[in-house]
C-alpha cells in the first residue's frame, strides 16, 4: 500500500520535471513553438501527467511564472527592505542579475513573455511585472504614478537584457563586473 505522503512526493517530483523540462524548452524554443508532447518527452513522463499536473499549456506557462515571480519578488523583497533611493536600486539590480545567472533559462521565457498581452497568462505576466518594478516605483507616500512606472521599467529592462546578454554572448566576465557595469550605466555609485 501506497502512502498519500509518497504519492505527493511523486506528484511533486513529477510536477518539477515537468516545470524543469517546459522552462528550458520555453526558453530555447519558444512558447508557441514547444508542444504538450515535446514538453513530456522531455521530462520523461506521459503527455496525461502534464494535463493532470497544469490542466493545460497554459496552466503550465502560469505556474511557471508564478514560480519563478515569488522567488524573485522574496529576493527583493528580503534585499530591499528598509533601503530607499539608490541603495534600493542597487540591491534590486545585484539581485535580479543574480536571478538571471542562477536560473538563465526562467529569466529567457519571462523577459520573452512580459509584454505579449495577448496570452491568456496575461494576469501572471502583470504580477511579474509588479514585483519587479515595484519595489522601484512608489514615491515616498506610497503612490505609484505613470512616470514612475516607466522609470521602474527602464532599471528592470537594462538590468534584465545586461544580464541575458552576460549570459549569452558574454559568460566569461564575473557577476561583479557585470553588475558594476549595469551600476555605471545606471548612473548608480555601487557600494
Amino acid at each position: 500500500m501506497t502512502s498519500s505522503k509518497g504519492t505527493g512526493v511523486r506528484r511533486s517530483s513529477t510536477r518539477d520535471a515537468i516545470l524543469a523540462a517546459a522552462t528550458h524548452l520555453f526558453a530555447t524554443r519558444g512558447v508557441s513553438t514547444t508542444s504538450v508532447d515535446d514538453i513530456a518527452t522531455s521530462a520523461g513522463i506521459a503527455k496525461g501527467s502534464v494535463y493532470y499536473n497544469f490542466g493545460s499549456k497554459a496552466g503550465l506557462v502560469e505556474a511557471l511564472m508564478d514560480e519563478q515571480t515569488t522567488r524573485v519578488a522574496e529576493a527583493i523583497r528580503v534585499v530591499a527592505e528598509g533601503l530607499e533611493g539608490d541603495a534600493r536600486t542597487e540591491a534590486v539590480v545585484s539581485t535580479l542579475l543574480l536571478e538571471v545567472h542562477g536560473h538563465p533559462d526562467a529569466a529567457r521565457v519571462l523577459v520573452s513573455e512580459v509584454f505579449r498581452t495577448e496570452r491568456s497568462w496575461r494576469e501572471s505576466v502583470s504580477t511579474w511585472r509588479d514585483a519587479m518594478m515595484g519595489p522601484l516605483a512608489p514615491d515616498r507616500e506610497g503612490t505609484v504614478t505613470p512616470v514612475d512606472r516607466i522609470a521602474a521599467a527602464a532599471v528592470i529592462g537594462a538590468t534584465l537584457t545586461a544580464g541575458l546578454e552576460w549570459l549569452l554572448f558574454h559568460p566569461e566576465l564575473s557577476y561583479a563586473q557585470v553588475r558594476d557595469e549595469v551600476f555605471a550605466a545606471l548612473g548608480l555609485v555601487g557600494g
